[in-house]
């Protein structure tokens, strides 16, 4: 039994900084393909030493692979990097990004952590307890109009051309970040207003951690469409995320993607 989340998932997130600190001087010396490779093999072995040397009773779901640690009592969710293309570039936003559950779906999570690998700053939930940016407490920014929110979308991959087109047209912001994890936690701080994805192929490894921030901080959030939707924790588990400051301003984009 775990007692002390806070002390394990800052734990957990130091020697994935290590790891990683340790990889970043090879960028120039690899491929791209290599180095990429390389972040997420150091960042997944950071994992398992800790969770190995405090015999943690957990099952980890990963982007790397899924691992088993005893009983399998909690569920350990990981991007050990959001953003590796970013990271693997040299540009920002990239984060380390790890939620604990009691069972696999997103509503069961009680503790998350998530850190940027450029500023070390670190995003902390617990369940019942509020969200934090370094230790002090965060909370979404106050309402603002869609058109003169800063809005977060992101366009990688496969985008739906039609309701992004609607979402470029009807707003004045759009920031495109790379690190699904990173904007939502920017939407629980208020650094960004809402942080949209109608891509439905995010995966819950990118995005639980944030969005048990999102919903700790006072954020809103909806899965699908349902306002704090369940998400099967798993690999292959993918979505579409609206998240937002307020109900109002969800709604606004809600009515904006539908609109025919």
């Amino acid at each position: 039994m775990i007692d002390n989340w806070h002390s394990l998932l800052h734990e957990l997130s130091k020697n994935i900084q290590s790891k990683i600190t340790e990889v970043i001087p090879k960028r120039n010396k690899l491929s791209y393909t290599a180095f990429k490779s390389l972040l997420d093999s150091q960042a997944q072995e950071a994992i398992v030493e800790i969770l190995r040397e405090k015999k943690v009773d957990a099952k980890l779901i990963s982007e790397e692979g899924d691992l088993q640690f005893g009983d399998e009592k909690y569920i350990i969710t990981a991007d050990p990097v959001d953003g590796t293309t970013n990271l693997s570039r040299g540009l920002q936003p990239s984060v380390l990004s790890i939620s604990v559950a009691t069972e696999p779906n997103q509503n069961s999570v009680i503790a998350s952590i998530v850190t940027n690998f450029y500023t070390g700053e670190t995003y902390y939930a617990e369940k019942n307890r509020g969200a934090s940016l370094e230790e002090f407490p965060i909370k979404p920014a106050k309402y603002c109009p869609y058109k003169d929110s800063l809005i977060g979308l992101d366009l990688s991959k496969k985008p739906d051309l039609d309701k992004t087109y609607r979402l470029i047209l009807e707003s004045n912001h759009i920031r495109e970040e790379g690190c699904s994890a990173s904007s939502l936690c920017h939407v629980a701080d208020g650094t960004l207003d809402a942080h949209i994805d109608v891509r439905n192929m995010v995966r819950a490894t990118d995005i639980s951690a944030g969005l048990f921030i999102i919903r700790e901080s006072g954020g809103i959030y909806s899965v699908n469409r349902k306002i704090f939707g369940d998400l099967q924790l798993a690999r292959d588990s993918n979505c579409e995320v609206i998240a937002a400051s307020t109900r109002k301003l969800h709604d606004e984009i809600l009515r904006i993607i539908e609109k025919e």
